[in-house]
């Protein structure tokens, strides 16, 4: 906006509720068309979803708000003591008028990434209040930087390009560096994003999932609610709860997704998977940690651990993967896991299958894969590993060349049902050694 006094004339007006009509009218449009407005709008947002909920609101540190200053070009506003009160008007306006300022009939704006709705066409610029989609996807990205991708059945409404409520199904939000603050809503939580990639699903019978996938989110009590807001959990990479408001809160064990570079929660209408739930038996010390089932995700490259983002799963160098591996369910384990040769798991399938773990070729296999799997002709590798990783001390590699762990491929075919793996290793001595692969495919009937 050009004139700067006038701006914050409008917010001061807007917030002493002396504005007239035609104030306000000038208000919304401000905010729809100037970007400069739009990101001070957000700096505010960002500072709000950070504050601790209390008693239904956010108890707001006043030197924390005055003493921020947004990160604008140099020729942008100087936020000096006649600014601050617009500062705080922002805030305030982010806390109370969310929903208003973009309440045109035109709704929200995004940018369509892809779509199957074919009258969506890739990079168009829309207009949204409600996303309904029966089946299919829509990803899209929002004037605030957040990426969001949902997958049908799916319904849910667009308050601002910094709030999104959802009523049935399932989305995954990446923030990437601009959206930190991103806050998803249901009739049961309330997350605020930390900065980091998160996903959410509403059931029929309104419990809600919350899945971290990169960074960490807090999840709160949903606001407006007679008793005072309260923090449910803090999730970090690889934590997952669902909450219901007649039992609480509960760890959720795994989730289902799909996509070919980062985890998007499944539809529920998609193809039931072969791997359809994974559990274990650890305590795991009050975390919330949850698997991530891949469906048909096993191929080069696949992500192979919770919270290592370079290695993936490869072929060994100068070959194809295995024809016989590639399109299978795949399990995101924990490397940690290796530690612990004491852990079961216990990987659900819903139809006969042929079951894979492939085994760091350096380590003794432990006794129940000798016993009950077969050894293959076939290798996998993971890498590249970062030089520093304990796991890698003993490979000896030309420097300057990348380091991979190269894993025996042993197979098993087993009927629909629950089947039991043991842990990485018989001892406790062998722990500089990565852990095991599982994926599984169905049978060809």
């Amino acid at each position: 906006m050009s004139d700067k006094s006038r701006f914050v004339t409008l917010c001061n007006a807007v917030l002493e509720g002396q504005a007239t009509e035609s104030d306000v009218a000038e208000f919304q449009q401000v905010l729809r068309d100037d970007a400069e407005s739009r990101h001070a709008y957000r700096e505010q947002m960002k500072i709000h979803a950070y504050l601790t909920w209390q008693h239904g609101r956010a108890a707001v540190d006043e030197s924390l708000v005055i003493s921020t200053k947004p990160d604008l070009p140099e020729n942008d506003w100087n936020w000096n003591v006649p600014a601050v009160g617009l500062a705080l008007s922002i805030l305030i306006l982010a806390i109370g008028l969310t929903g208003w300022w973009l309440s045109s009939p035109r709704g929200v704006p995004l940018v369509v990434i892809s779509a199957t709705d074919m009258d969506l066409a890739k990079g168009s610029r829309v207009f949204r209040k409600q996303i309904d989609i029966p089946q299919g996807s829509l990803k899209f990205r929002l004037d605030s930087g957040a990426e969001v991708e949902a997958i049908g059945p799916v319904r849910c409404e667009l308050v601002s390009d910094m709030l999104l409520r959802v009523t049935l199904g399932s989305v995954t939000v990446d923030v990437g560096d601009d959206a930190a603050g991103f806050q998803v809503e249901t009739a049961e939580a309330q997350i605020i994003d930390l900065g980091t990639r998160f996903g959410v699903s509403v059931h029929d019978s309104g419990e809600t999932d919350v899945v971290v996938f990169e960074g960490a989110v807090d999840v709160h009590s949903p606001p407006g609610r007679s008793q005072p807001s309260n923090t449910i959990a803090n999730l970090k990479e690889g934590e997952a709860i669902r909450v219901d408001k007649g039992r609480g809160s509960q760890r959720l064990t795994s989730v289902v997704v799909r996509g070919d570079r980062n985890e998007v929660l499944a539809g529920s209408k998609d193809p039931v998977p072969v791997i359809f739930d994974i559990t274990d038996n650890g305590k795991h010390k009050g975390k919330h940690r949850c698997y991530s089932v891949r469906v048909g995700g096993l191929g080069p490259p696949t992500r192979s651990y919770v919270g290592l983002g370079l290695p993936k799963w490869r072929p060994m160098k100068g070959q194809r993967f295995p024809e016989a591996m590639r399109g299978a369910d795949v399990v995101v384990m924990y490397s940690q896991d290796r530690y612990h040769p004491e852990l079961e798991y216990y990987v659900n399938l819903s139809v006969p299958s042929r079951l894979f773990v492939w085994h760091d070729s350096r380590l003794e296999p432990p006794d129940w894969l000798t016993q009950d799997f077969q050894k293959t002709n076939m290798k996998l590798r993971s890498g590249p590993w970062a030089p520093s990783n304990d796991i890698i001390s003993s490979i000896e590699v030309p420097e300057g060349e990348d380091i991979y762990v190269e894993y025996e491929v042993w197979q098993r075919d087993v009927p629909a049902g629950t089947v039991t793996l043991g842990g990485n290793h018989n001892t406790t001595n062998s722990l500089r050694y990565a852990m095991y692969g599982i994926a599984a495919k169905a049978l060809e009937e």
